[in-house]
């Protein structure tokens, strides 16, 4: 008796542990989630906790998307900053190929393109659709953008 009480404990462990796997896997998502979300939204103070908690900074929310890539495009330079010093992928691509610097320059973030330009961001690299921060940043017809990623390109 006592020995299939105990098996029938050890079953039911079991499955409360497989039922409970997605949710420990949906919270570590959330957790890259919440940091391109903050990374995106400017909050620099949570950024900052989440990465002395332990989060990669590298970490990619579902989309395949870094906080590197939410701040670019918001052009969150304090973030963009603190990203690079802490040592993030300047050349990490999403899902699409695309990178924190396509993203400033399609958004046309002049300040965030300098400082990943500083930070090693390689403007040669293509997405998906073979196109390159340089040809986003002519579709724009910024002058003053193409010239600036047209000089990180000699």
């Amino acid at each position: 008796m006592n020995k299939s009480r105990h098996n029938l404990k050890g079953i039911a462990m079991g499955i409360i542990c497989l039922l409970a796997m997605p949710f420990v896997l949906h919270a570590e998502e959330n957790t890259e989630l919440r940091l391109y979300i903050a990374a995106k939204d400017g909050e620099l103070g949570k950024v900052r906790s989440m990465l002395a908690d332990g989060v990669s900074v590298n970490a990619k929310n579902p989309a395949g998307r870094t906080a590197l890539m939410g701040a670019a495009y918001y052009g969150n330079v304090g973030i963009v900053e603190e990203l690079v010093v802490q040592g993030v992928d300047v050349n990490a691509a999403d899902a699409v190929g695309r990178t924190a610097l396509m993203m400033a320059v399609t958004n046309q973030k002049m300040q965030v393109i300098e400082v990943l330009i500083n930070a090693g961001a390689d403007p040669k690299i293509k997405d998906k659709n073979d196109k390159d921060a340089l040809q986003m940043a002519e579709k724009t017809k910024n002058k003053k953008l193409i010239k600036l990623v047209e000089s990180a390109t000699e």
